[in-house]
């Protein structure tokens, strides 16, 4: 077992069709590359063999990841997790996953442009195919920097957290494919305090435009929620996915150490308490709102009401109000998922 998602995950081998190679079939959680696919099931059987020296360097990232996933060490500090199981909203050692009460905040201003045709649709609207997922590495300079090893382990916690929502998905047809960018940058941290009267969306943008808009620019992006959305769909057009989002890693300091904008995602290594041993499950869960799952912590302000998600379901497992709530990652530092959460990020589901 890779990590603790308790899921049979392998290297699926490559096979020989037609004269050529292709990734042998059956369920593909994770795709870095036509060499490095990550498949469920197994048996326990050995990796595949790859000729390392020819892999890409997100095929190099994607299968570093996992044989950190497979190591004693990995699974040992899995299993002795800080706070597991306690609720997102505690107030006890750790802060609210979600400050302000908000799941999701108004993301990165898009340049208005006249000729341009109107925005489209949100990239992301159903945890269901082929998901592009394109995570930014932002490494600025002294302290900023994001280490070799701490790159390794952003791509093992996001590897692991995925495997876990990909996993629980009813018809086993969720693949996630990576595009991994590490944004070299050289502008100094934000540390001073923003202006008073600062409106609290604006919050977030002061602490994050700086360092965000130099990451962009070092990718070959526009600023802001232009550049954002741009790569977001580039990625999406380059995998053939179904849907498409972004993260971005950082050390430079945040209004919040996680959050969602919409489209993209906001998360601090250092997790702010949370520690760096639970970027999987918080990745898991902000991913949860990029297709449109809701809280469920009573300290979020959740109700049983709404229509969350693809499939337009009510909140039933909020815990202020439900009869009968369950743990959930939505509700949770844990690996669960209620009845309601599966039509919230959009699986496929037999009959609907």
């Amino acid at each position: 077992m890779a990590g603790d998602v308790a899921l049979d995950e392998t290297l699926l081998p490559l096979v020989s069709a037609h004269g050529s190679l292709m990734a042998a079939s059956g369920p593909v959680l994770h795709e870095y590359g036509s060499s490095v696919r990550i498949g469920i099931g197994g048996g326990g059987r050995p990796l595949a063999a790859l000729n390392e020296e020819a892999l890409s360097d997100a095929e190099k990232s994607g299968l570093q990841a996992f044989r950190l996933r497979l190591s004693e060490p990995y699974r040992a500090r899995k299993a002795s997790r800080p706070y597991a199981d306690v609720p997102w909203g505690s107030s006890t050692a750790v802060p609210q996953l979600h400050r302000d009460r908000q799941a999701v905040i108004r993301g990165a201003p898009v340049a208005q442009d006249p000729s341009a045709a109107p925005a489209g649709a949100p990239e992301a609207k159903r945890l269901a195919g082929r998901v592009a997922v394109g995570l930014v590495i932002v490494s600025g300079p002294g302290s900023l920097a994001m280490t070799d090893a701490q790159t390794r382990k952003i791509v093992a916690e996001v590897q692991n957290g995925l495997s876990y929502l990909g996993g629980q998905a009813p018809a086993r047809d969720v693949t996630f494919v990576y595009d991994i960018q590490v944004a070299q940058i050289d502008v100094p941290d934000t540390q001073s305090a923003p202006p008073a009267g600062t409106k609290l969306d604006d919050l977030y943008e002061y602490y994050e435009r700086p360092w965000r808009d130099a990451a962009l620019a070092a990718i070959g992006q526009a600023p802001g929620g232009s550049g954002i959305r741009s790569y977001i769909r580039s990625i999406k057009a380059q995998k053939s996915a179904q849907a498409a989002y972004c993260a971005f890693f950082t050390h430079y300091t945040l209004h919040h150490f996680a959050y969602c904008s919409g489209s993209y995602l906001t998360m601090q290594y250092s997790n702010d308490g949370w520690g760096p041993e639970n970027l999987d499950r918080i990745f898991a869960h902000e991913t949860g709102h990029i297709f449109g799952a809701p809280d469920e912590y009573a300290e979020s302000g959740c109700d049983c009401g709404g229509a969350w998600g693809f499939h337009r379901r009510p909140n039933l497992n909020c815990e202020s109000c439900a009869d009968n709530s369950v743990d959930c990652i939505m509700k949770r530092n844990t690996w669960a998922m209620c009845d309601e959460t599966p039509y919230h990020l959009g699986y496929t589901m037999t009959g609907v």
